[in-house]
């Protein structure tokens, strides 16, 4: 039960989290002003399309790197299998997975707006998809160099 709660803790409890609620406030308090802003901005409709595929990209990344993540290439004695706490680890990387996953799908969802009249709502959804996909990709590289670093030093200890 505790390993759950420590899963939940990692998703709500998070940068990526914060980005949303941010979104969702800027929407509710600041929708107006971001439909003039958007309004006044004509971003054409195929740079938008290739603007919206980037926190997919960054999905498909995410799953490829946390392979590398859990079952690091020059970890060939399993030290980190063996570490106690591998599994907030595992926790904190399918934290950040499920988020990756949350952002390509409302990268989908503002796919499929009516960009020629945008709403505040789907501009909105779209910085904070791309917002937080990059932070996710940031968070598993991040999590990827420290633990190569960590295995690589202890592989020297030994």
């Amino acid at each position: 039960m505790s390993k759950l709660l420590e899963t939940l803790r990692f998703f709500f409890m998070s940068f990526e989290a914060a980005i949303v609620a941010i979104g969702v406030f800027a929407e509710m308090k600041y929708s107006t002003q971001v439909l003039s802003l958007v309004t006044s901005v004509k971003v054409p409709d195929e740079q938008l399309k290739y603007l919206i595929m980037f926190p997919a990209g960054l999905c498909g990344w995410a799953f490829v790197s946390g392979r590398k993540l859990l079952f690091p290439e020059n970890d060939k004695s399993s030290v980190l299998f063996d570490w106690p706490d591998y599994w907030r680890l595992k926790a904190g990387f399918s934290a950040a997975l499920a988020w990756s996953v949350v952002f390509m799908f409302i990268s989908i969802i503002v796919w499929f707006a009516d960009w020629k009249q945008p709403t505040s709502g789907a501009l909105i959804a779209l910085v904070v998809s791309m917002l937080g996909s990059a932070v996710c990709a940031l968070s598993i590289y991040n999590a990827q160099t420290n633990v190569e670093e960590a295995v690589g030093r202890f592989r020297n200890e030994r």
